[in-house]
């Protein structure tokens, strides 16, 4: 899919609408400014667009994701509105305007972006009359806003957000991301994009701004399902790894030298190494909970339910992550924290 800026064109519908998934370059990934930004990385704001390019974006939901996410496009120079359960959050994002309601931060945008823990919180912002769906509603504009939920709910969950966004007037587009919080800042998560190519266009200065890449999967909720096919493939990366070292400080290694042999050895991976340093010293302030990878794990139970494929290990994956929340206590730590389950057996 080719971008729609100045000087390009979309391709023609039959060409966009080929089988299988594509990966779409965007944008240099930058750092974000106001109150949150990284001084690590020491990189600045993305080049600002023509005010004309600057679509009038909200976003709902300023969680450990949203507010370094909801600080990128502030920057970036986009009108910004935005809405958090708790209030307080709101001022930290210099430069957004801070909404009393989901329905008032909704009202006017072009694009709305929610950014939630799960589908109950989704729900809970765009239902009512006070909620994203009513601001919809009530406008009936043309061309119709974009409800792009990066939220990771499942594909089932989001077929019925979808419908309901239709419904009352908007496009849908599911974009859940791989990455944490350090990539969200930086702007190099990755989008796992379903919406139909008009939809996903209209979200894509949005994505540009957020994402270093987009992987169109599909129609809506293909993204979704392809997030929850990654997460499964996480939660084994994630009980392979706690449980071996366990194992291997159980057998008299070193921890500093398991951690080498983990993070440079041929099984590697980019999650391994970029966790080295926090297991090493056994800080499991959380990044990411276990008790968000637990919801994960489920969602990928739920899937292999949907279209009937047996996965046996997937479900001892999610008995014993289940075991580390619900018995141990750990769903509030970081989910590399679950190696206190298998060192406390």
């Amino acid at each position: 899919m080719s971008s729609t800026k100045k000087g390009r064109t979309r391709p023609p519908p039959a060409l966009a609408q080929k089988p299988g998934a594509r990966t779409l370059p965007l944008g240099s990934s930058a750092s974000f400014g106001g109150a949150i930004r990284n001084e690590k990385t020491g990189s600045s704001a993305p080049p600002a667009r023509a005010a004309e390019e600057r679509p009038p974006v909200a976003l709902l939901g300023l969680g450990a994701m949203g507010r370094p996410m909801a600080a990128r496009l502030v920057d970036a120079g986009f009108p910004l509105r935005v809405w958090n359960r708790t209030k307080s959050t709101m001022k930290s994002v210099f430069g957004a305007t801070p909404c009393a309601t989901p329905r008032e931060c909704a009202r006017g945008a072009d694009i709305v972006v929610t950014m939630v823990s799960d589908g109950e919180a989704l729900a809970s912002l765009l239902e009512g009359p006070d909620g994203v769906l009513s601001a919809f509603a009530a406008e009936k504009r043309k061309p119709r806003p974009v409800l792009v939920d990066m939220s990771t709910v499942g594909r089932r969950a989001t077929l019925l957000v979808a419908k309901r966004a239709e419904e009352h007037g908007a496009r849908f587009v599911d974009a859940p991301v791989s990455g944490s919080v350090g990539p969200a800042g930086r702007g190099e998560l990755v989008a796992l994009v379903g919406g139909t190519v008009r939809s996903v266009e209209r979200a894509r200065p949005v994505l540009e701004t957020l994402c270093k890449k987009m992987i169109h999967a599909g129609g809506v909720g293909q993204g979704q399902a392809l997030k929850t096919v990654l997460n499964g493939l996480g939660a084994h990366h994630l009980v392979a790894f706690t449980s071996m070292l366990a194992l291997g400080e159980s057998a008299g290694l070193a921890r500093d030298v398991i951690l080498d042999a983990f993070t440079n050895g041929a099984f590697a991976t980019p999650s391994y190494v970029g966790k080295r340093d926090k297991v090493l010293a056994r800080d499991y302030a959380p990044e990411f909970s276990l008790a968000l990878a637990l919801k994960d794990c489920r969602l990928a139970a739920e899937l292999s339910a949907e279209v009937g494929v047996d996965l046996p290990v997937h479900r001892a994956i999610v008995a014993d992550v289940e075991a580390g929340v619900l018995e141990d206590d750990l769903g509030e730590l970081d989910l590399f924290a679950l190696e206190k389950h298998y060192s406390q057996r």
